[in-house]
């Protein structure tokens, strides 16, 4: 598949994701709901590179593109100012779209995989209270815990439809990705900003994991090289140049 192909299974995948979560009243009152390309992306990577994929994978994926909209919405709720109108129509947009996840699980018969994302949905809330409360001292633990909180979903789903190979890759992705657009972003917009490291310790950190990203993309034998080379893409210019 060639890199319009993938931009038209992600393109897709997205707009079956609207639909799923759509709801005319919340789009009213809290606008378009934001859909991160990039989760959407590696969530689909298997698929992309060509293993099989079933209805029951497709609807999982619904559900975890779901909570991955939950989660950003809930996420630009300002907990100074959450009385707010604006701000209580984000928690409700929120709670909204977790149902949905909670829905679309619950037409699929694959309790495991119910169990292991209320598993991993906890310790995601786990790892962003650590972050925003008591965050560990060392950059190397800060960027672990990111990359639970971004990876923990995809994680699950690749390990209950038997795609672990693809681990290795969204484990060093996420936070690398972080550090990239900590430096491209206004802090304010990004997650974490209170964590963003000086310039000197982001280039550092970069360089590190890119060279450990690229050792298991070019030491593999499964990926096909265009979507090695979307990765690889994504893991020198960010999110930003995603298909």
């Amino acid at each position: 598949m060639d890199t319009k192909g993938f931009t038209d299974q992600v393109d897709n995948y997205i707009q079956n994701l609207r639909s799923a979560i759509y709801q005319p009243i919340v789009e009213r009152d809290a606008g378009h709901a934001p859909i991160d390309r990039q989760k959407a992306f590696l969530l689909l990577l298997p698929m992309l590179n060509g293993e099989s994929w079933t209805d029951e994978m497709h609807q999982a994926s619904l559900a975890i593109g779901a909570i991955h909209t939950a989660f950003d919405i809930h996420d630009q709720i300002d907990s100074t100012d959450a009385s707010s109108k604006e701000q209580q129509l984000m928690v409700l947009a929120g709670d909204h779209f977790s149902g949905i996840h909670y829905k679309l699980l619950a037409s699929i018969p694959n309790f495991h995989l119910i169990r292991s994302l209320s598993v991993a949905i906890g310790r995601i809330n786990e790892c962003k209270t650590t972050l925003l409360q008591e965050p560990p001292n060392s950059i190397e633990d800060r960027l672990q815990l990111i990359g639970e909180v971004e990876s923990a979903c995809i994680i699950e789903f690749y390990h209950t439809f038997g795609f672990t190979r693809y681990i290795s890759i969204v484990e060093v992705l996420f936070p690398l990705i972080w550090l990239i657009e900590s430096g491209q972003q206004d802090l304010n917009r990004m997650k974490f900003p209170h964590l963003a490291p000086n310039a000197r310790d982001t280039e550092k950190w970069i360089q590190q994991l890119q060279e450990n990203l690229d050792d298991r993309l070019h030491n593999n034998f499964y990926l096909h090289k265009p979507l090695v080379d979307q990765v690889l893409k994504m893991a020198k210019q960010g999110a930003s140049k995603l298909i």
